[in-house]
């Protein structure tokens, strides 16, 4: 029987390729090239490939090849793969997207508060819950590809997917909407037909007639990943229901709110002002109006702070947050230092989504009059900036019409890049996403992200200029050290170029990465 350091040995030499005495070394150019493959694709370097051979025989060095792997997964202009029929270059694309849907913590539609199957099934045949992760995906394939582009970019993106032959084979018919996995071979779920309120007269669930409306909408691409472009559809929708929280009312009696609209259209921002990410982390259930205090977006503040800049909440000093304690406040939080240094952060970023509410296009699927396979789905509505504003930045008490005012909020964080205070007022998300793109941690997060995933070490980032963490500086090893200016470097060189290909490139050709360890 092999003692456990035995098995270990044995497994790192299957992994790597290389003898037990390399194990305390670095990697020879086979065991590079197994390690950065099984990184890229996900599945383990073929005892036969061509990029194998031609390191052997010395024509190639291990790094070029595991950047022409890295490489393959290019996408052309058009959003597809330049190789779609390459399935290494498949993997790859597939791969890193898997890894990117690890950076956010909703990935289903069953994240969107309030979702149910019975009633908003339609919900994930038009809106992919990917799209936060392959708008990063797209960043770092695409040709024009920026890591800025993830918060700036003005419109959405979308997967391009093709089904997989062997599934059809096996069930006999195609997946062609999601919830078909759910509702097997429904050929009128395949129709993507939808169900809206009456825009007047009385509701009637059993009517055909025109006092009820019905939309063909797109359905999202299902299969494997091919490729990811921006989104370039425009289609309006007739009517939205906030029923049952709100009020049903046909027509447009909700004041300023937005009944026909574009169901692509994002509020800027990059991944920020997508529909479906707003609706998964809205935070709050359907008809929910902002007020200002207890009902502002705020959980999408907080997923916005912890994905793209790794913040760890509290994200501000007690000195920073001093002036806003209230202590007559209706709402708790503006009562208690300790709650203040999370609201602070969290509540004025959130306000540059206070104009949107999470609607349905109906509150039930259809089935009356011939139309049984007409779907209801969750919706991100909008009101119209109408009404001026509060006069203050942080109102600590509820205001009327807050949901339609202009939608002003505040980036303001503690850096822990260099320790200063990020203060920046903004007028809509896309200011927001302007804003945090040109910080330093937005890319420090980034490159923490990344090493992580090939090297397997965290790097912890935090405010070590604020005097309350003296005790972690105090504990911080040589590695520490390093380990952090590494990823300084990275992120420094990422905000120049804004290319996440070279920030991998120089991730694997690093002494980290050589070493079998992975410490130089």
């Amino acid at each position: 029987m092999k003692s456990r350091g035995a098995a270990v040995i044995s497994i790192a030499i299957i992994l790597t390729g290389v003898l037990p005495e390399a194990l305390a070394t670095s990697l020879s150019d086979i065991g590079l090239l197994a390690r950065c493959y099984a990184h890229l694709t996900g599945k383990p370097l073929p005892l036969v490939h061509p990029l194998r051979t031609q390191v052997e025989e010395g024509k190639l060095s291990a790094l070029s090849a595991c950047e022409q792997v890295l490489d393959k997964a290019a996408l052309a202009p058009e959003g597809s793969l330049t190789n779609p029929a390459d399935r290494e270059a498949r993997a790859v694309l597939q791969n890193f997207n898997h890894f990117h849907r690890s950076w956010f913590p909703e990935n289903s539609v069953e994240g969107i508060q309030e979702y149910n199957l019975e009633t908003s099934r339609g919900t994930q045949d038009i809106y992919d819950t990917t799209e936060p992760a392959l708008a990063i995906t797209r960043a770092l394939f695409a040709q024009d590809g920026k890591y800025s582009d993830v918060v700036t970019l003005p419109t959405g993106v979308q997967a391009l997917r093709e089904e997989d032959p062997a599934v059809k084979a096996q069930l006999g018919w195609s997946v062609t909407v999601p919830s078909r996995r759910t509702f097997l071979n429904n050929a009128g779920i395949d129709q993507n037909l939808f169900h809206f309120n009456p825009l007047a007269g009385a509701f009637d669930p059993n009517s055909d007639t025109s006092t009820s409306l019905f939309a063909v909408l797109p359905r999202i691409a299902v299969g494997e990943l091919v490729g990811i472009r921006k989104t370039t559809d425009s289609v309006g929708i007739p009517n939205v229901n906030l029923y049952p929280l709100g009020e049903y009312t046909p027509g447009n009696t909700v004041p300023g709110l937005n009944f026909n609209f574009d169901l692509f259209k994002t509020l800027g921002g990059g991944v920020l002002g997508s529909p479906i990410y707003l609706m998964l982390n809205y935070g709050h259930g359907r008809g929910t109006f902002a007020n200002g205090t207890t009902k502002v977006p705020r959980r999408w503040a907080q997923t916005n702070m912890t994905t793209f800049l790794c913040a760890h909440l509290p994200a501000l000093r007690e000195s920073d947050i001093a002036q806003f304690f209230v202590g007559t406040s209706s709402a708790p939080f503006r009562n208690s230092n300790s709650c203040l240094r999370c609201h602070a952060n969290l509540d004025p970023m959130a306000y540059t989504a206070r104009n949107v509410i999470t609607a349905g296009t109906d509150f039930q699927e259809f089935t009356g009059g011939g139309r049984v396979h007409a779907k209801a789905a969750m919706v991100l509505a909008t009101f119209n900036a109408d009404s001026g504003s509060t006069g203050e930045s942080w109102p600590s008490e509820p205001v009327a019409q807050f949901h339609r005012m202009a939608p002003t909020g505040k980036l303001y964080f503690r850096s822990f890049a260099n320790g200063e205070l990020v203060n920046r007022t903004v007028g809509n998300i896309a200011e927001l996403g302007a804003a945090l793109a040109a910080t330093p941690d937005y890319y420090q997060c980034a490159a923490k992200r990344y090493f992580a995933f090939f090297t397997g070490i965290h790097v912890s980032l935090y405010d070590r200029h604020d005097p309350s963490n003296a005790a972690l500086n105090k504990a911080l090893t040589e590695n520490d050290l390093k380990d952090r200016a590494f990823i300084e470097n990275l992120a420094a060189e990422l905000q120049q170029t804004q290319s996440l290909r070279s920030l991998i490139k120089k991730i694997i050709s690093s002494d980290y990465y050589r070493s079998a360890t992975y410490r130089p």
